[in-house]
């Protein structure tokens, strides 16, 4: 498969954004306490690789195309109620439960679903169907399980203990999230799972 340059930065991308936020994540530890490292872990992490870097991989006008709303018809239903029930039973996982301390803590979580449901699909299954449209490994497979492994990153720096939980059930919802994206012919409806998703999880 010959490719061009975009393809190519797409390929390697995943590998410097595991290693450059956990970096970040890291560095945040050492400054915030846990929740506040990780919410400024994921604010650098949505403007670097949720906006910035799609906009100059695959630009603009491909993003306001991926993320077009389409027609709810009975297909669809059932393609984004599925990841839901998966997000539901990932709740009752041992060690997968979010710190609630408080009503600031519980909004700092319900904004992440809406931030991670957004910029990750534009970022993890947008500019992948969109480079790699007519290839299922670098469409679906890598991403999801380079999104797995940028997991780590965050994980790392939450009191969490299942860390390898967390990477295997993400790089599944994010396997599925790519079927859903290319099946539907948009992010539309894998932003809206993976924000229900994250809400569900979350509370």
């Amino acid at each position: 498969m010959n490719m061009n340059k975009n393809q190519e930065i797409a390929i390697v991308a995943p590998l410097i954004l595991v290693v450059f936020m956990y970096s970040i994540f890291q560095l945040a530890a050492m400054v915030f306490e846990e929740q506040i490292s990780w919410y400024f872990g994921l604010l650098i992490y949505w403007i670097i690789w949720g906006i910035a870097f799609p906009l100059w991989i695959i630009g603009k006008k491909s993003i306001q195309n991926l993320i077009r709303p389409q027609k709810l018809d009975k297909k669809v239903v059932l393609l984004v109620i599925l990841p839901l029930l998966m997000a539901f039973i990932f709740k009752f996982v041992s060690g997968m439960e979010y710190e609630k301390a408080s009503t600031w803590a519980l909004l700092l979580l319900l904004s992440t679903a809406f931030g991670n449901g957004f910029f990750e699909e534009v970022l993890w299954r947008g500019v992948y169907m969109e480079l790699f449209s007519n290839n299922i490994f670098y469409r679906m497979i890598w991403p999801s399980f380079c999104f797995a492994i940028w997991h780590y990153a965050p994980g790392s720096v939450s009191s969490s203990n299942n860390l390898i939980g967390l990477m295997v059930g993400a790089g599944l919802f994010g396997l599925y999230l790519s079927y859903l994206a290319k099946k539907t012919n948009t992010i539309w409806w894998s932003i809206v799972s993976h924000t229900l998703g994250g809400i569900i999880v979350i509370l």
